[in-house]
């Protein structure tokens, strides 16, 4: 992969691409999960910046998806008790057929999506951060919010609907924006996982080995928060992870990444973690 020119500006929506499906390696033994190098933020998934992760059981998603309904119900009642009786009487795929009787960008704030403290806690006893600890060593999932506790982020993307993702960005890009701060001698590695839906018709688009490239963009602040590129989005070379329901991708904090343009008939519903971790560099 090239460098990206400063001089090459394509406003393209990557969100719009349809490029060809990603088949990460993985899921690989925790002591490969940095490529053979000492565990650091800039080593994290090895020179891809990508791998797949051991999968959540069975028994284990069907609980995450409980824990995110039940959240999604009691939060919906501080706005309207008709509006948590429609989510409560919906599965979790179709909440896009009631979402008209709901305030969707209240609902989903981005503090609206963190989960609580006693659902984190239960979702990090859960088999696949026991791989994370044997790769990583201790760890604990970021704060950056500042709501108290560590966070795992859920999102719902209805079908067909643009402004239920975001726009291509590093994560690192976010940390920097609001001036988050690293602890010292602290690596960050991210993972997202999908729950629900027709990962086939939507999931997440990445670019392998993106982490190590010039990526010069600029903040449009006008409405959402936008990263634009300030580079063709066609050269990185985006595919799309299509993973089974529960099958996570972890990757670079710096590898470039987009949530797909959801094309099915269902709501698409993931969770995505920050790991935190002693980093040698």
């Amino acid at each position: 992969m090239g460098l990206l020119s400063h001089a090459v500006v394509e406003r393209r929506d990557a969100v719009l691409i349809e490029p060809p499906v990603l088949q990460p390696e993985g899921p690989v033994s925790p002591d490969r999960l940095f490529g053979g190098a000492e565990p650091s933020e800039k080593a994290f998934c090895g020179a891809a910046g990508l791998l797949k992760g051991p999968a959540f059981t069975g028994e284990e998603l069907s609980v995450i998806r409980g824990l995110i309904r039940k959240h999604l119900v009691e939060t919906a009642h501080e706005f309207s008790a008709k509006a948590a009786d429609a989510i409560a009487n919906t599965e979790l795929e179709q909440y896009h057929l009631i979402s008209n009787e709901v305030d969707h960008s209240k609902l989903l704030s981005k503090k609206g999506r963190i989960l609580p403290k006693a659902i984190v806690d239960t979702i990090k006893q859960m088999s696949f951060f026991d791989y994370v600890e044997k790769a990583v060593g201790p760890f604990y999932l970021s704060d950056e919010e500042g709501v108290g506790h560590e966070q795992i982020c859920f999102r719902i993307v209805r079908p067909n609907r643009r402004e239920d993702v975001g726009s291509l960005h590093r994560d690192s890009w976010f940390w920097d924006y609001y001036d988050f701060k690293v602890p010292p001698g602290t690596g960050r590695g991210k993972t997202w996982v999908a729950v629900g839906g027709e990962p086939g018709r939507a999931g997440l688009l990445l670019a392998p080995q993106s982490q190590t490239i010039p990526a010069p963009y600029h903040v449009d602040t006008s409405g959402k928060l936008a990263f634009v590129p300030d580079f063709d989005v066609d050269a990185i070379g985006l595919q799309r992870y299509c993973g089974a329901l529960g099958e996570p991708i972890m990757f670079n904090y710096d590898t470039l990444h987009v949530g797909a343009l959801n094309r099915s008939e269902q709501c698409r519903v993931s969770f995505e973690v920050t790991i935190m971790f002693k980093s040698a560099s």
